[in-house]
């Protein structure tokens, strides 16, 4: 592959990021179809290409830190070899279509299983979530299922247009009917088909517009923070009479509630005299441990005080002295499931909510680092997705956007210029019925490649059964 090859492969490959979520199904199909070709690539040019492609395709990110540009570049490199490697060795050393055409899907998967050490470190590569939109398909495999079938479809494709062979233009065309039949399906229903009762939680969610460049936003005056909250939540208030005002990840940035009570009086005020439930981003400190601070959500009833708080699971792995805590499997104000931020990123935190009883989401989340509308337009497929595979309403409130309200389909009901300081109110309703995916997760995922991976090896074994040669016996 010559460099204007690989710039374009580097570009496709980056396009359902940030260019339109729908070239998924065929980011990597040069890639693919490079393997299928049977042309020579050495090890050292697999190399090459994993380590030149990320560089082209996370070019974006830079204007958000170069460091996590960096260290993107690191992740997708090594996945891109291992991918690229394994894949084609597999290719090579089999005849049989079906595996041909399996194979890439399988590994593809199969690495996002093994490299699931953090949540970061596989997300990039869950494509599936670009597709929220997509019941009920989301409801049985959820993104890692869709992601099996997006690889599976850019391998069909990519094999067709070098071979030319019927098998891989059946499968590319079985999976193009199964994806635009969801596509519509999700694009026709009606969410009230969906309620468990026609009493909605009216939520307003405060985007404050935080200065960008920082998750914490130090750079702003703290009391000029709290007042510009405030008063757009006593607007909200007197305009939209919500029952829940939800402030993004980190609006404080510090532990105002253990360090420094009296900047609190103004918030307890305005939940107190409104009777109205806040949920409130928060930084929240280890009294006993110095330095050690938890990515929190305090829960703030209509008496003025803290009825509850939320600690993050699985907080962003850039944020120095921020550590996760485990809070079980608790649902917040009888049936809320709530989520901060990186949490948006791990699909088992909301599908174990609904699992057990949440019957609705709130994600807080700062985005105020994310110093390009793109990013914030990627982050945001995230929750889109986790709304989706389990069939709940998601309220997501932002610092700077994406500020949105997303129905059971995954599809935005609401959604709030980014820039502004601002408010959105809106209804979600309550829904009781689970998705087969909230039930059992990736069991599809995980027994399609089992399956698949047998069958393979099963088939092989009577290839070469009937292949070898047969001994001839003498009268």
């Amino acid at each position: 592959m010559n460099i204007k090859k690989a710039i374009l492969a580097g570009l496709l490959f980056a396009s359902p990021y940030f260019i339109c979520n729908y070239m998924v199904f065929i980011f990597i199909v040069p890639v693919l179809a490079l393997i299928y070709s049977n042309q020579k690539i050495k090890n050292s040019h697999i190399v090459l290409f994993s380590v030149f492609l990320p560089c082209i395709a996370l070019l974006p990110i830079i204007t958000y830190n170069i460091a996590t540009y960096f260290f993107g570049i690191l992740v997708v490199a090594v996945f891109l070899v291992l991918f690229l490697s394994i894949t084609r060795a597999l290719v090579r050393r089999s005849g049989n279509p079906i595996f041909s055409i399996c194979a890439p899907c399988i590994v593809w998967t199969s690495l996002i299983y093994l490299l699931n050490v953090n949540s970061l470190i596989t997300s990039v590569f869950e494509v599936g979530v670009l597709i929220p939109i997509s019941a009920p398909l989301i409801w049985y495999i959820g993104s890692i299922g869709l992601t099996t079938l997006v690889i599976l479809f850019n391998s069909a494709a990519a094999r067709f247009l070098v071979k030319k062979d019927v098998l891989s233009l059946v499968v590319a065309a079985a999976l193009l009917v199964m994806f635009v039949g969801s596509f519509i399906f999700s694009g026709a229903q009606n969410p009230d088909n969906l309620h468990a009762s026609n009493n909605p939680t009216k939520i307003a969610l405060i985007q404050g517009d935080v200065p960008r460049g920082s998750i914490f936003g130090y750079e702003e005056d703290l009391d000029s923070r709290i007042e510009r909250y405030v008063n757009l939540s006593q607007t909200a208030i007197n305009e939209e009479k919500p029952d829940i005002v939800a402030w993004p990840e980190y609006t404080l940035p510090i532990d105002l509630a253990n360090r420094f009570p009296q900047k609190m009086h103004p918030i307890l005020n305005v939940a107190r005299e409104n009777k109205t439930t806040f949920i409130i981003g928060s930084l929240v400190s280890e009294k006993s441990k110095k330095n050690y601070h938890y990515d929190a959500a305090l829960i703030l009833s209509g008496n003025g005080d803290i009825r509850d708080i939320y600690y993050s699971q699985d907080p962003a792995i850039f944020n120095e002295n921020v550590y996760p805590k485990d809070n079980g499997n608790k649902l917040y104000l009888n049936r809320m499931g709530i989520a901060l931020c990186w949490e948006e990123l791990n699909a088992n935190i909301f599908r174990k909510y609904a699992k057990h009883g949440a019957e609705y989401f709130i994600s807080l989340s700062s985005n105020a680092d994310l110093d390009y509308s793109l990013l914030e337009r990627y982050a945001s497929f995230f929750s889109r997705a986790r709304a989706a595979e389990n069939a709940r309403y998601l309220a997501r409130a932002t610092q700077t956007g994406v500020t949105q309200i997303i129905d059971p389909f995954g599809r935005p009901v609401k959604t709030l210029p980014a820039g502004r300081s601002t408010f959105l109110a809106g209804e979600v309703y309550s829904i009781g019925r689970k998705t087969f995916y909230s039930r059992h997760g990736d069991i599809l995922t995980k027994l399609f490649i089992i399956s698949a991976v047998l069958g393979i090896f099963i088939t092989e074994a009577i290839i070469k059964g009937n292949s070898a040669p047969r001994s001839i016996g003498h009268e």
